[in-house]
């Protein structure tokens, strides 16, 4: 499966890694708050697609920048001071998870990120004493132009360490569960998760942006709990940029 992951990633990276940016200079000291509609589905959900919403916030400056729930600012170029909200991602609250399974609170981090918004090394360590666990993120973007007077597009890939305390928390069935759900009992090692996208922007005005989004999402685990080899999500909205 994780030859499948990377032969779908394959293309985004190479075109991260290729493509002129010629639209880079517009998003420096920029940014956007806004909401959009989805649909699609999740590693660990059992009951196929699901629609829902998402918000959606980024700012980028040379004083650091904010990426969704990822908020880093620095203190000298290149190196910065990094917190994080990581939302619940095994939770009844936002997919549909086997019946019998507990759900796993999300948790606050800080840690450091070394590179850019678009080029970046990030380590995030749990400070709010939920599993004590880390992340080591890498996640390479870039926005270029199109043929499309004011169309933008930004493909990205990201690949995600976590180590033996955050994949425990996140991806082990106790027996009590085991019992409850049907699913066999697991205990977890580190794990790695990869992902990947589009991000399209579309000036509708001098204050308005559409927007929309495909994603995917594979975790490189052996726990019952990963129901799709291949999580996805597209989304659409409108932001407010700034």
């Amino acid at each position: 499966m994780r030859k499948r992951v990377i032969s779908i990633l394959s293309p985004l990276l190479l075109s991260v890694i290729a493509t002129p940016a010629l639209a880079q200079d517009k998003y420096k000291d920029f940014g956007f708050v806004g909401a959009g509609l989805t649909v699609g589905e999740s590693v660990f959900s059992n009951q196929g697609t699901k629609a829902g919403a998402e918000p959606y916030l980024f700012y980028n400056s040379e004083h650091g920048f904010i990426d969704g729930s990822l908020f880093t600012y620095n203190p000298i170029p290149f190196i910065g001071l990094s917190g994080n909200l990581r939302f619940a991602e095994v939770s009844d609250d936002f997919d549909d998870i086997p019946s019998g399974i507990n759900n796993r609170d999300g948790n606050g981090e800080l840690g450091v990120t070394i590179g850019t918004v678009g080029a970046r090394l990030t380590y995030l360590h749990d400070v709010t004493n939920e599993h004590n666990g880390y992340e080591i993120q890498l996640h390479l973007g870039r926005a270029f132009d199109t043929p499309i007077t004011n169309f933008v597009l930004s493909p990205y890939v990201e690949v995600n360490y976590r180590d033996e305390k955050l994949s425990q928390h996140l991806y082990s069935i106790s027996a009590q569960e085991s019992s409850a759900s049907g699913l066999a009992e697991f205990s977890a090692d580190e794990t790695w998760v990869y992902k990947g996208g589009v991000i399209a922007l579309y000036d509708l005005s001098e204050n308005w942006l559409a927007i929309s989004e495909v994603a995917l999402e594979h975790h490189d685990s052996d726990s019952p709990l990963v129901q799709n080899d291949l999580g996805w999500e597209f989304s659409l909205g409108a932001v407010y940029k700034f």
